[in-house]
C-alpha cells in the first residue's frame, strides 16, 4: 500500500483542508505518524487509520511510536500507540512524561514510578493494569472500555469525543 491511499482514506473520513495539504506536501511514514500524535484525538474518533492500514506499515511506523500486533517491554517512550493485538510491559521512571493510545484488544502493564506522569487514552477492547508509585502520577482517559486494574495514584476519566 502506498501512502498516498492513506491520504485518499482521510478525506473520505472528512480531514480537514489544511491537514490534507499537509499530508499532500509530506506524505512520508514519518510525517503520518507525526501527524497521528498531533490529531490524536481526530485520528481516535475516526478509527483512522483502519487497522488493516496500521498492519500494511508495521515493521516502518514503530520507530516513529506507532506499534501493530507488537508484544515487548519498551520503557520510557515520550509517545506510544499501541493497535491490534498488541502485548506490552512498559515501565515509566524519573521525571519521563509520556502520551499512550491502547487500542484494539491490546493488553498493557504499565508501572510508573520515581517522578513519571502518564496520560493514556484507553479504546475499543484494550485492557490496561496499571500501577503508580513514589511521585508518579497517572491520568487515564476511558473511551467508552473501563477495562482497568490500578493501584496508586491513577486518575480515571471517562471521556468521549465531542460531536
Amino acid at each position: 500500500m502506498e501512502t498516498s491511499e492513506i491520504l485518499k482514506q482521510a478525506i473520505e473520513k472528512n480531514l480537514c483542508k489544511p491537514w490534507q495539504e499537509k499530508m499532500i506536501s509530506d506524505s512520508s511514514v514519518k510525517n503520518l505518524c507525526e501527524m497521528y500524535f498531533m490529531g490524536d484525538d481526530w485520528s481516535m474518533e475516526n478509527d483512522f487509520p483502519s487497522l488493516n492500514v496500521l498492519r500494511e506499515f508495521k515493521g516502518q511506523s514503530e520507530v516513529y511510536g506507532l506499534f501493530t500486533d507488537y508484544t515487548g517491554m519498551p520503557n520510557n517512550l515520550p509517545k506510544a500507540a499501541f493497535f491490534g493485538n498488541s502485548n506490552v510491559q512498559m515501565t515509566y521512571t524519573d521525571f519521563n512524561v509520556s502520551q499512550l493510545i491502547l487500542r484494539h484488544n491490546t493488553k498493557a502493564k504499565v508501572r510508573v514510578v520515581d517522578n513519571a506522569f502518564v496520560i493514556i487514552n484507553l479504546l475499543d477492547n484494550a485492557e490496561l493494569d496499571i500501577e503508580s508509585f513514589d511521585n508518579s502520577r497517572v491520568e487515564v482517559f476511558c473511551y467508552g472500555n473501563q477495562n482497568i486494574k490500578s493501584i496508586g495514584d491513577v486518575r480515571i476519566h471517562k471521556s468521549s469525543f465531542k460531536k
